[in-house]
């Protein structure tokens, strides 16, 4: 037990965002200076909390959908959200950590997508952090034929490389293998067919960033395309009759 733990146990998170760990207040913001890797351990756990609950106020995931984590200091070992867990209402002790190397006999309590965040840590030395969102046009996007590259080039050069890829079920091994191979290949904004979409980052912060800019650029591109014009067209069509 580190000696945050009385300060923080169960409570709930005191992150205020300002780069990777955000701006932490009290016994948090001392955490960052000690050199003990259990405090730095107790700070991850409390940013994955913070991360949720601002992936929920951003309309990105609901209810238990979408899934976080992130990859600790000896680059063996991740926190992971729970499974069937509201995101917005996550506390320190409700994250799971696990092992990289394990096998699915050690999942626990952790998100049944743990073998896709587990194959992007393995797929990267660079991929520090994972999350997995269902955020709608995001997942709109997925199902279209829509090259947000092409379409949006300046937003493309911020989110980074994009991958879509086929649908594969939730959980599988065939999931995590092909998200693996688009991070491999440089992806770090993935679309999943009918399953909405996977961030990488070197942090969560990153991530995060990622996600939220890749949904505002993917409203653009179906707002731009063919069916989105022909959509809005409608819509004007009927509030002007």
């Amino acid at each position: 037990m580190s000696r945050l733990s009385p300060f923080i146990g169960g409570t709930r998170r005191l992150v205020l965002h300002a780069g990777q760990y955000g701006l932490l207040l009290g016994p948090v913001r001392r955490a960052l200076i000690e050199p003990a890797a259990a405090a730095h351990d107790e700070v991850l756990r409390l940013l994955i909390c913070y991360y949720g609950e601002r992936l929920w106020a951003a309309g990105l995931i609901a209810g238990t959908c979408g899934n976080l984590s992130a990859r600790l200091r000896d680059h063996e070992t991740v926190y992971i959200t729970p499974r069937s867990a509201n995101k917005s209402r996550l506390n320190a002790p409700d994250i799971v950590r696990v092992s990289l190397r394990a096998g699915p006999h050690s999942a626990g309590r952790a998100s049944v997508e743990l073998p896709m965040h587990r194959a992007c840590y393995l797929a990267s030395p660079n991929v520090g952090a994972v999350i997995h969102t269902h955020a709608p046009a995001l997942t709109g996007l997925g199902l279209r034929d829509v090259d947000i590259e092409e379409l949006l080039p300046e937003a493309a050069n911020a989110l980074g490389k994009t991958a879509r890829i086929e649908y594969a079920p939730s959980g599988s091994e065939k999931l995590g293998g092909m998200v693996a191979d688009a991070v491999v290949d440089g992806a770090t904004l993935i679309l999943l067919e009918r399953h909405g979409a996977v961030s990488v980052g070197h942090n969560l912060a990153e991530a995060y960033e990622r996600m939220e800019l890749g949904e505002l650029t993917a409203k653009a591109a179906l707002l731009g395309s063919d069916d989105g014009r022909r959509a809005a067209a409608r819509l004007t069509t009927n509030r002007e009759g």
